[in-house]
């Protein structure tokens, strides 16, 4: 966009810009994208570039959703109209958010060794629900 205001602003405003727009986002019931750009990560790099970082391409959906009123909003924001969106996708498929307690109690075993020693000396079963 030649001729058109590039005004300087840093990370900092760019996460206060961030957090107004997720919050207008909030308040208007759109739900569903508040929940999945909230998680993201939000990056200013070399000068206007914005990288937007997800752990999930139904998160980079719903950004995709949400990408026009994003950049009116800070181009508005910010007068400036040299602004790039950069998105990310960064899915970590090895996270567990469910342990089970064999699970738990072999990492806090790897922490405390003496843990193995009492179990085995007491003959606790570490899956029992008792």
């Amino acid at each position: 966009m030649e001729g058109m205001p590039k005004d300087e602003f840093t990370a900092e405003d760019l996460k206060r810009a961030w957090d107004e727009f997720l919050k207008k986002l909030h308040t208007d019931h759109k739900i569903p994208a508040y929940n999945a750009l909230q998680s993201g990560k939000i990056e200013l790099k070399d000068k206007f570039l914005i990288e937007f970082e997800f752990s999930s391409s139904s998160s980079s959906n719903e950004f995709d959703l949400q990408r026009e009123n994003l950049m009116r909003f800070l181009r508005e924001k910010f007068n400036n109209y040299g602004i790039e969106f950069k998105v990310k996708v960064v899915e970590n498929l090895t996270q567990n958010f469910i342990k089970s307690k064999a699970e738990i109690f072999k990492e806090l075993a790897e922490k405390n060794p003496i843990l193995m020693k009492m179990k085995e000396e007491f003959g606790l079963d570490i899956n029992s629900n008792d």
